[in-house]
């Protein structure tokens, strides 16, 4: 099994009602951290604007698990990208492996607080697709509360199939995906739906 993110561009309405729901289930304070990022891009210069929303890719060869020389993250038989920040020491090389710019270091305001079990004050984070709901049986909390239901959750080729016009995400269709390098060997588990293209036409003469 490998388990992904479905996301329906079409179906969004940049509510944010998904990465607000994260960081208040995660208590999250305000910061540089963001499990969940939804960010806006102009189509094709006519004027018509679209959602994007992302978090971590739960990629099929995790580009920041093979950089981690801490042992911290690790992938389950589900595909599902875990970090244990206990085991973190900020080398913050998968920071700079991931291509998404997922990983995240929180500062003092945000996090004030560490943990015993901690060896720095602030090891790395990201989004773990709700396991420990999943493993419950439940959904993740962006999925639950889309009220679009622009987001579903499940294993990547079920979704594939269940959702006509869907396509895996690549470089070439959602360049302003790749936020930090142009790695396209992770094999990131995001299907996406897109929104089709608008063509706005001038005023009646």
């Amino acid at each position: 099994m490998r388990m992904a993110f479905y996301f329906d561009q079409s179906r969004c309405m940049g509510c944010n009602s998904c990465t607000v729901a994260c960081k208040d289930w995660y208590n999250v304070n305000p910061g540089p951290v963001r499990y969940r990022k939804h960010n806006t891009y102009e189509t094709d210069g006519a004027g018509a604007f679209y959602s994007f929303v992302m978090s971590c890719n739960h990629c099929e060869n995790p580009a920041c698990m093979a950089a981690c020389g801490a042992g911290a993250i690790t992938k389950r038989s589900d595909g599902i990208v875990t970090v244990d920040r206990s085991k973190c020491q900020d080398l913050r090389s998968c920071i700079t492996a991931c291509p998404f710019s997922e990983p995240g270091i929180a500062d003092d305001k945000q996090e004030p607080l560490s943990q015993d079990t901690w060896k720095v004050s602030h090891p790395m984070q990201k989004c773990n697709m709700c396991v420990e709901l999943q493993d419950k049986g439940e959904l993740p909390i962006c999925v639950r509360a889309c009220p679009a239901h622009a987001i579903e959750v499940g294993d990547y080729d079920e979704l594939m199939r269940n959702h006509p016009g869907a396509e895996a995400l690549t470089i070439d269709k959602y360049p302003y995906a790749w936020t930090n390098n142009g790695d396209t060997s992770t094999g990131p588990s995001l299907i996406v739906k897109p929104r089709k293209s608008l063509t706005i036409s001038g005023p009646n003469k």
